[in-house]
């Protein structure tokens, strides 16, 4: 039973380390939230979702027809904001941001599944996967907003422009941050295993913990998110800045919710597990080098492919 469950692990560790190929494929098409979706006849066209299996194309489509419906409300109340800033509309506006948020994080990238591979890898709390998913999206849309606002306001050029130049640098480093992280939490596995020092399964995470939860953060983070901040874009277009400001801030909001989420479910179920087999010794050993090393490998792999592809 346990050897089952192992296996199984070891195949959830091989899904998580495929699914984050098809962020770089369909990085495009989530770049401009306005034309991720088009309309025919008055449905909405249907595209399957880049690199992703065929599983998993009915949920990827759902949460693209999801977003096109949110981002309709939101360009309707952005016209009633221009009358009545700090009305009615005002509001809906950013309930509207905070649900955008919260369905856009489901989609490809946004750091979900290096948060998975890293909590795999590293000690975690309740409170620390929250913290890692709020740390995380808070970076991801600042980086966007500022590149807007700098590109528009300061060097009075294409923000969308200037979004997408200073973006693929960003994407180059977050991705060499990435790989190096993974390079440094595999290493740090290996001299435990040789040390046969395996942690507990509720092992309180350090100061090292903290140092690469961090870094994890920054990572991830740091690539501006398109969808955030083209809706900046469009409010500084409609001339209702203080709305996109505050959109921002409630997509965070929502985008921290989902990825924290995912995070706090890795943790608790590993711990789950590790609880379970912790009374065999070398079952428990194996288990936590099958999870801590597929998590940094995951983040290591991933790190390198995404950088060369960068590159390329």
């Amino acid at each position: 039973m346990m050897m089952r469950c192992i296996a199984f692990l070891m195949v959830m560790v091989a899904v998580m380390a495929v699914m984050p190929w098809g962020y770089g494929a369909s990085s495009q098409a989530a770049r401009n939230p306005f034309i991720s979706s088009k309309r025919t006849n008055g449905t909405t066209e249907s595209k399957p979702a880049v690199g992703y299996p065929a599983l998993f194309q009915p949920v990827m489509q759902k949460i693209v027809t999801v977003q096109y419906a949110i981002r309709q409300n939101m360009v309707r109340l952005a016209g009633d904001i221009q009358h009545d800033p700090f009305g009615h509309a005002f509001r809906l506006f950013m309930l509207f941001s905070l649900l955008y948020g919260m369905v856009h994080a489901l989609g490809p990238g946004h750091g979900k599944i290096y948060a998975c591979a890293y909590f795999l890898n590293r000690p975690g709390t309740i409170k620390r996967g929250l913290a890692l998913g709020c740390l995380t999206m808070l970076i991801h849309v600042l980086s966007g907003t500022v590149l807007i606002l700098v590109g528009a306001m300061v060097l009075k050029t294409s923000g969308a422009m200037t979004l997408e130049n200073a973006g693929v640098i960003l994407e180059r480093v977050s991705y060499g941050l990435l790989a190096g992280l993974g390079v440094f939490l595999a290493g740090h596995t290996l001299l435990q295993l040789r040390a046969r020092t395996v942690p507990a399964p509720n092992r309180c995470p350090d100061a090292s913990d903290t140092r690469s939860l961090l870094v994890a953060a920054l990572a991830v983070g740091i690539v501006p998110c398109p969808g955030a901040a083209m809706i900046l874009l469009f409010s500084l277009t409609l001339g209702i800045l203080p709305a996109g400001l505050g959109a921002m801030i409630c997509i965070a909001a929502g985008m921290s919710i989902t990825t924290g989420m995912f995070a706090v479910s890795t943790i608790v179920l590993k711990q789950r597990f590790l609880g379970l087999v912790e009374g065999n010794r070398r079952l428990f050993s194996l288990a936590y080098a099958i999870l801590a090393l597929g998590g940094a490998a995951g983040i290591t792999i991933l790190g390198m492919v995404l950088f060369i592809g960068s590159v390329n």
